[in-house]
């Protein structure tokens, strides 16, 4: 079976990586970390050479073609512990979109966002409506509401919430109900 290749934004360490790996139907062709700390435990775990540029001196073509995109974009502008400036962050919270323009030059099947749990909640749900209406336009289904998960919820003694965005192209189908929201379990 033919693999899936993936790309990694905001590798950090490559946690999120791991678990595609694991699978072993995935293959990571690209990570792109800025910190230098991140950036060698990531190559030293992947044995991948990783671009460690800022992602604003990425040029869209300059990236491999991959049919998964895996980001857990900064998470600071939107932080119950930061400013909570969100988008008008111009340092980290417009972050988000350069995963757009990727997306919109790329086009892979799937992606796979990463977030704090304040962002679903960050500036009245205005912030997690405009990321879901982005994605929406650039051609991806997504839940319509942000997924919640934490490792507690499955018994890791681990409180971390996290939003999970999935997306999946138009062309290819539709996203099936997913709930890792305790609250939400029918």
């Amino acid at each position: 079976m033919k693999k899936l290749k993936c790309a990694s934004f905001f590798a950090g360490v490559g946690g999120i990586d791991l678990g595609f790996e694991q699978a072993e139907i995935f293959e990571t062709v690209y990570a792109n970390e800025f910190d230098e700390y991140a950036v060698k435990t990531y190559e030293e775990n992947f044995n991948i050479k990783v671009d460690c540029r800022d992602i604003n001196e990425v040029k869209s073509e300059e990236i491999p073609d991959f049919d998964v995109m895996l980001a857990g974009f900064p998470c600071q502008a939107f932080s119950k512990a930061g400013k909570r400036l969100g988008f008008a962050d111009e340092t980290k919270g417009t972050l988000f979109f350069d995963i757009c323009r990727i997306l919109k030059h790329h086009m892979p099947k799937y992606a796979l966002l990463e977030n704090v749990r304040n962002l679903a909640s960050h500036d009245g749900g205005n912030t997690w409506r405009a990321i879901h209406d982005t994605l929406d336009e650039l051609g991806y289904n997504v839940i319509d509401e942000p997924v919640i998960f934490s490792p507690h919820y499955i018994g890791v003694p681990q409180h971390r919430e996290r939003v999970f965005i999935m997306c999946v192209r138009k062309d290819i189908g539709k996203l099936p109900p997913f709930y890792f929201n305790i609250d939400k379990i029918p």
